[in-house]
């Protein structure tokens, strides 16, 4: 299994899980009894779902790695990694997904080989 494979398959399950966590810990703290923190609501929210989502945005609504899909996928695992720090399995994924994407290479595109117009002699 090469990088690329490992690094999408990882994506998925990061960015999912911290969304799914970010949906969860919203719903228990709306339907708890206690009151209401909205700062720490929108942390949980912002740094979950948004990390999340800009961990799936960054790897796949870009369609070649670069600089910005790069970042997308770094700030998603930094703004997800704080959140879930106490979990220690998803911080060391995140951090591992982060290095597989910061040394992720471009497909290389081979050049298309010459076509009959081009075999035609200039003057």
């Amino acid at each position: 299994m090469n990088a690329r494979r490992v690094s999408t398959w990882l994506a998925w399950f990061v960015g999912l899980t911290f969304i799914l966590f970010g949906v969860l810990e919203v719903a228990v703290r709306i339907s708890s009894s206690e009151p209401i923190d909205e700062g720490a609501l929108a942390f949980w929210f912002l740094s979950l779902c948004g990390g999340g989502s800009l961990i799936l945005a960054g790897r796949f609504l870009v369609t070649r790695p670069s600089w910005a899909s790069k970042l997308l996928v770094a700030v998603g695992c930094f703004a997800g990694m704080v959140a879930t720090m106490w979990t220690l399995l998803l911080p060391v994924l995140a951090g591992t997904l982060l290095v597989l994407t910061a040394f992720e290479q471009p497909d290389r595109v081979t050049p298309p080989e010459a076509g009959p117009a081009d075999r035609i002699a200039q003057p």
